[in-house]
């Protein structure tokens, strides 16, 4: 994969940036004159056109790849020499010897991709025959090599670049997401610590620190044994859900804790499995929820719905001994042709005084409670 993106980068390399590269520059320089001769080139092959990318003395940046003598040098392992082109059939008439620049001489030497394909080609030419002795071509070899050693030192160092470019926007990237991650993790109103398979602490959140500093009057820091910040009631219990969340079960449990100067709190506590870019469990995320206004409301509502009951029961029972004496009573004026005797109608009044009492009881109940939820309500508007 390294080769093939190593590849694809000379490729790119090949289309830009080359025509300025000091050290391609020189080495025309010194082919032209190891050559003696009044020009020299670097070219590259693309499908149908080869382009010059560096040359000393020449003007043209491509041509069709067909008139090019570069085709000819690439066919071929070796320097390629053609002494006269007028005396050589394949290019007498070709438009650069027969025409315009007039071309006689011309020796090349292919340019080896790492993958083995010829990319290229470093030609010197000249306008007059012209050969090269042994010394020339074995220079000529050594300059065709170094030209690819340099494109691929070119092509590594921007291969590297982007990486490293990638690796900076990745790292910007994580930044950013650790920033959203922690800015929700410390703006939760929940205790949440993560532990390691150990139970020693890994991180936590501000909500986390205040409430031990508050109960323990100490700091908790990465690294300390958590369980020795719990109530010693709660350890087992803790343990157990604990190892069973390690396995890969989420647990739950709820209770209360009576911690002196902070009352007593009721909490819900949840174990969540934590896992790392592998999937491997690596801990557990521990969070506590304080649900104790919640358990207090909840208290209030059984206590009214008790209330409710009594009050039931007085309907049932303590409204009937009076009404009873109340109809008696009745019954016996009624009997007395509504002449009743003194004490008929002081017993019915101490009936009447019973079933008012008991009313007003009654009333009183019902008042405390709407009164209470009313004011309950309110406080809650006056925090919104």
């Amino acid at each position: 994969m390294i080769d093939d993106l190593k590849h694809q980068a000379i490729e790119h390399f090949l289309h830009f940036g080359l025509e300025n590269d000091k050290e391609l520059i020189e080495i025309v320089e010194l082919a032209a004159a190891v050559a003696n001769v009044p020009y020299a080139v670097i070219t590259f092959l693309d499908n149908d056109t080869v382009y010059l990318k560096i040359g000393k003395g020449m003007t043209v940046t491509s041509s069709p790849r067909h008139l090019s003598f570069c085709t000819h040098i690439v066919n071929k392992n070796e320097v390629v020499i053609v002494t006269d082109t007028l005396k050589d059939e394949r290019f007498y008439d070709h438009p650069k010897v027969s025409g315009g620049p007039g071309l006689r001489f011309f020796a090349g030497i292919p340019i080896l991709a790492p993958n083995g394909n010829k990319i290229g080609s470093l030609i010197v030419l000249d306008k007059k025959p012209h050969t090269l002795d042994t010394h020339q071509q074995l220079v000529l070899k050594i300059l065709g090599n170094q030209i690819m050693k340099i494109i691929e030192a070119r092509a590594t160092s921007e291969l590297l670049n982007k990486k490293q470019a990638e690796l900076e926007e990745q790292k910007v990237l994580n930044i950013q997401a650790n920033i959203r991650l922690r800015s929700f993790f410390e703006s939760s109103t929940n205790f949440q610590v993560l532990l390691n398979r150990n139970a020693e602490v890994i991180d936590f959140n501000k909500t986390a620190y205040n409430f031990i500093r508050a109960v323990h009057k100490t700091e908790m820091k990465t690294g300390d044994q958590f369980i020795k910040y719990l109530h010693p009631e709660f350890v087992a219990t803790f343990i157990d859900k604990y190892q069973l969340t390690l396995q890969g079960t989420k647990c739950a449990v709820e209770g209360s804790t009576d911690y002196d100067e902070l009352g007593i709190i009721w909490w819900e506590a949840s174990f969540d499995v934590a896992r790392d870019a592998n999937n491997e469990i690596i801990g557990v995320s521990y969070i506590i929820r304080n649900v104790t206004e919640r358990k207090l409301k909840e208290q209030k509502i059984l206590a009214q719905n008790a209330s409710l009951i009594k009050i039931a029961h007085i309907q049932a029972h303590e409204f009937r001994a009076p009404l009873t004496t109340i109809m008696g009573l009745m019954y016996l004026i009624k009997e007395e042709n509504y002449e009743a005797p003194s004490e008929y109608i002081e017993l019915l009044e101490q009936a009447v005084d019973a079933l008012d009492t008991t009313i007003r009881h009654i009333v009183r109940d019902i008042d405390d409670m709407v009164i209470d939820n009313y004011a309950e309500k309110t406080a809650v508007a006056d925090k919104k």
